[in-house]
């Protein structure tokens, strides 16, 4: 009854509002115009990056998110791979999607075949229409099958496939500059060849008119596909043009600055003044690359002051991929190919030099910490990664932090690509950090922040974690166990050096710090460590031999040490029992290396455990291996220890006395 009164004063309620609602007049406000991505933006800003999860290229699948660089790789190239493959089938066999009723109808999903150059009509459409495609070699094709047919070609189409096959030197398109493929285009080996002779463009040169343009055309690549004989050739070009009272555009001129010394680029930049041809960002990063061929520090530091104090002189703004060619030009590259730098002067002159390098870097910094940096080349992205290697040189963590947040900050727009120079980046960043922190838990929160999604999981950084976890007088259980985990995924574990280490740490660790939770996380990743080094050790089949790595009797020792910590000695002492197996270490079917021996302190420990659990067949089996390297002084008070805590029959104790007593001396 009350349910009920309470449900009509809800229902009157309701039907008085609405009745005062129809009375009053609806108003509709105006549409806010907004632009595509605005809402993403909005909610990008709102829920911001998660640093728990993988990049978002490897979120389909959870069983395929990489923790490495080469896996990364790996994966998102099989993933571009498999889209090129379904495409080309598509091409291949379009009727198999001839009854799909895709709304809107995407071309991306009905590829067409590209126009074959041996048997399309020779007309000037078709010649346009590959060169649209930017399929330059096919271009080169048809316009040499056109010539042999005798087509006319006009002058403006022959003008437009000019600067098409000699800003590419009539080979296709780098994958550099490729839009659809992000994977070739980031991972892709550009081919940097010098100029095909003889081929195209050469011949196209000789058919046009010796005009401002097509000269400058000429001139730009010969030097973009600089050698030795194309630039001589590019010279000749520029002095009888000259001669022929021509002017080459800024173009010819930048590529003519970049290939010659700084003092001829000095005298090309007043020819172009007299000619009354503005510089551009692009005519000064020419004549900064023509002073890094300076051979002396000095000269080039004096250069690269000339060149930026004349930029803002005429109010050129320099662009990142310019402080990129200052940065990287720094510190001599001989200095830095020999790390050893045995001498003094080497040592004073990477100092100075470096000193020099991090005083640029500040100033560069301060002056774009303030400004909306957008890029202006295809290198702008270069600096940051340059930038941090040179702080992370100079282990300059303050400058590499101002670095990282100028990078991340929203009115910065250059950004580098995401699974090659910027990992470097962050890789760089972090291990500086870590180098110059003494704080585990600093070190872990950056850690787990960073790696795997931005930091692929490398050898160079494990050792470093492992490193300050052996100096730090702290223990920090979440960070070993989460190292030691990347560890695996990493494939680590068969590294001889970190597989030691991670043992090492995991011996090292004191249960009794532990929680409840920590101890059960402890006992479950020394199993799966154990369980995967036999596993690799019993790879004896002949296709899988590849894949074995041998135990050794150090290794043997550590994981039977570890076996025991976490209560299972039968486990430990049947591993222990393979170093006194001939057959384990001999024959096509050994799974233990014959050389080497176990570590004395594990066995020590072992030795120690087995007293206390009296256990004599332990203890006894401890004491033979020990035999291997110990005589028979050293092996006596162990034997007594044994009588002493043991419950040893005369059978037994004879045997252990008559054993020790046949030990040598």
């Amino acid at each position: 009854m009350i349910g009920r009164i309470g449900l009509c004063r809800v229902i009157s309620r309701n039907l008085s509002s609405t009745e005062s609602g129809i009375a009053q007049k609806l108003t509709i406000q105006p549409a806010i115009e907004r632009s595509p991505t605005e809402l993403l933006n909005a909610l990008s800003e709102t829920v911001g990056p998660d640093t728990t999860a993988p990049h978002f290229a490897y979120i389909d699948d959870p069983i395929t998110i990489p923790s490495t660089q080469t896996a990364k790789k790996t994966y998102f190239m099989a993933k571009e791979f498999g889209k090129r493959a379904a495409r080309e089938l598509a091409t291949e066999w379009p009727t198999l999607f001839a009854f799909d009723r895709d709304q809107p109808r995407l071309p991306a999903f009905r590829p067409q075949h590209l126009a074959d150059p041996l048997q399309v009509d020779p007309t000037e459409k078709s010649l346009l229409s590959i060169m649209e495609s930017r399929e330059v070699q096919d271009t080169c094709i048809l316009y040499e099958r056109m010539r042999s047919e005798n087509v006319d070609v006009s002058e403006e189409v022959q003008l437009e496939l000019f600067r098409l096959v000699a800003y590419y030197n009539s080979s296709n398109v780098p994958f550099a500059e490729w839009d659809s493929w992000a994977g070739m285009r980031n991972f892709g080996e550009n081919d940097h060849s010098v100029w095909n002779s003889g081929g195209v463009p050469d011949l196209l040169f000789e058919t046009l008119p010796k005009t401002d343009e097509t000269v400058s055309i000429m001139i730009s690549g010969l030097c973009k596909f600089s050698g030795h004989s194309s630039m001589e050739r590019a010279r000749e070009l520029y002095k009888e043009h000259r001669a022929a009272k021509g002017k080459i555009h800024r173009e010819a001129f930048n590529g003519l600055i970049g290939s010659s010394s700084f003092s001829v680029a000095k005298k090309l930049i007043q020819e172009m003044a007299a000619q009354k041809i503005s510089p551009d960002v692009f005519t000064f990063n020419s004549l900064l690359t023509a002073a890094t061929k300076a051979p002396k520090f000095e000269d080039r530091m004096k250069a690269y002051t000339e060149v930026i104090g004349e930029m803002k002189a005429i109010g050129v703004e320099p662009a990142l991929s310019s402080y990129y060619i200052i940065i990287k030009n720094l510190v001599d590259s001989k200095i830095l190919e020999n790390e050893k730098r045995d001498n003094e002067e080497q040592n004073a002159a990477f100092k100075r030099q470096l000193t020099v390098a991090v005083s640029w870097l500040d100033e560069i910094l301060n002056r774009i910490s303030t400004s909306n940096l957008t890029p202006v080349t295809s290198s702008c992205n270069l600096f940051f990664a340059e930038a941090m290697c040179v702080l992370y040189r100079a282990s300059n963590e303050k400058l590499a932090a101002k670095l990282l947040s100028i990078y991340e900050s929203k009115s910065n727009e250059v950004k580098m690509p995401s699974f090659t120079i910027e990992s470097i980046f962050y890789n760089r960043y972090l291990q500086l950090v870590i180098e110059q922190t003494t704080s585990l838990n600093k070190i872990y929160d950056l850690y787990t922040s960073m790696v795997p999604r931005l930091v692929g999981v490398n050898n160079s950084l494990s050792s470093l974690i492992y490193r300050k976890l052996s100096v730090s007088s702290d223990s920090h259980w979440p960070l070993l166990r989460r190292v030691i985990i990347d560890g695996i995924t990493a494939g680590q574990i068969i590294n001889g050096v970190l597989g030691e280490e991670m043992r090492k740490k995991l011996s090292d660790v004191q249960l009794h710090t532990l929680g409840t939770s920590e101890r059960e996380q402890y006992t479950s990743l020394v199993q799966k460590l154990v369980a995967v080094w036999i596993e690799f050790s019993q790879f004896t089949e002949e296709k899988m031999r590849r894949l074995q790595r041998k135990l050794s009797p150090s290794q043997i020792s550590e994981c039977a040490l570890l076996l025991t910590r976490i209560g299972e000695q039968q486990k430990a002492y049947e591993l222990l029992e393979l170093l006194l197996d001939e057959n384990a270490c001999s024959g096509e079917e050994a799974t233990v290396h014959p050389k080497g021996h176990a570590r004395p302190w594990a066995m020590a420990e072992l030795f120690e455990d087995a007293l206390r659990q009296k256990d004599t067949f332990g203890a006894a089996t401890c004491l033979q291996i020990m035999s291997l390297t110990a005589n028979r002084t050293k092996l006596e008070p162990l034997a007594n220890r044994i009588f002493e805590k043991c419950n040893v029959n005369p059978e037994q104790r004879r045997i252990i006395e008559g054993f020790v007593r046949l030990r040598p001396q």
